[in-house]
C-alpha cells in the first residue's frame, strides 16, 4: 500500500489547514482581522493554539495564506500554460474571477483602501503583479516601453497592479449586490493600449 505524504489531500495536515483557513476567513468577515487572536482562531477551528503556529505566525498571516490559496487557484485555472493568442480571453476571465472572489470576501476586503487595510491592499497588488511577472517570464506578455533606466518593466507591473487594487477599492463602495463586470469594463478603459484586451480577440 502506498504511503501518503503530509502534502497530499485528505491527510490530517491538509484537513487542519483547511479548518484553520475556514476559521480565519469566517472570523475576519465578522470583525477587524488585525484584532484577531490565535486563541479565537484555534477555538473556531477546533484545534490547539500550538497548531495555529504550525501554519502561520499570526492570525493575519494565516488570513493572507487563506486568501492567497484562493487567488492562486484562480490564477492556475486560467493562466497556466496559456498561449499568447489566448491571452486576452484568459486575462479577462482570471480578472473577472478575482473580482468575484473579492466580492464574495467583501467583508474581509472592506477596508482595503484604508490604513488598516494596507496588508490586504499589498496582498492583492502582489498577486496581480506576480501574475504579470509570470506571463512576462513565459514570454506571452510584452511591455513595449523603453527601458533605458532598467526599471520600466517592474515599474509598469507595479503601477498596473496597484491601479487594479484602487479600482477594487472604488468598486467595493457600491452597495451589494455588485456586478463584477462593472470593474472589468472600467479596467478595459483604464489599462494602457498595449495591455491584452477583449477587442484583440480574433
Amino acid at each position: 500500500m502506498r504511503r501518503t505524504t503530509a502534502d497530499e489531500p485528505g491527510t490530517k495536515q491538509v484537513r487542519t489547514r483547511a479548518a484553520l483557513h475556514r476559521a480565519v476567513l469566517e472570523l475576519s468577515a465578522e470583525r477587524d482581522p488585525t484584532a484577531l487572536t490565535v486563541t479565537e482562531v484555534a477555538e473556531r477551528a477546533g484545534v490547539h493554539r500550538s497548531t495555529v503556529y504550525e501554519h502561520a505566525s499570526s492570525p493575519m498571516e494565516l488570513l493572507q495564506r487563506a486568501l492567497l490559496a484562493e487567488l492562486d487557484e484562480i490564477r492556475a485555472a486560467h493562466l497556466t500554460g496559456v498561449a499568447a493568442a489566448d491571452l486576452p480571453a484568459a486575462i479577462e476571465q482570471v480578472t473577472l474571477d478575482v473580482f468575484r472572489h473579492v466580492d464574495r470576501r467583501a467583508p474581509i476586503y472592506r477596508n482595503v483602501d484604508a490604513a488598516d487595510g494596507a496588508t490586504l491592499h499589498a496582498l492583492l497588488a502582489g498577486h496581480f503583479a506576480e501574475s504579470s511577472r509570470i506571463l512576462l517570464r513565459e514570454g506571452v506578455l510584452a511591455i513595449p516601453i523603453d527601458d533605458a533606466s532598467g526599471i520600466a518593466r517592474e515599474a509598469a507591473v507595479r503601477y498596473l497592479a496597484d491601479g487594479v487594487v484602487g479600482l477594487i477599492g472604488a468598486w467595493l463602495t457600491l452597495p451589494s449586490p455588485r456586478d463584477p463586470r462593472v470593474p472589468l469594463d472600467l479596467l478595459q478603459e483604464l489599462q494602457p493600449a498595449w495591455w491584452p484586451r477583449r477587442e484583440t480577440l480574433g
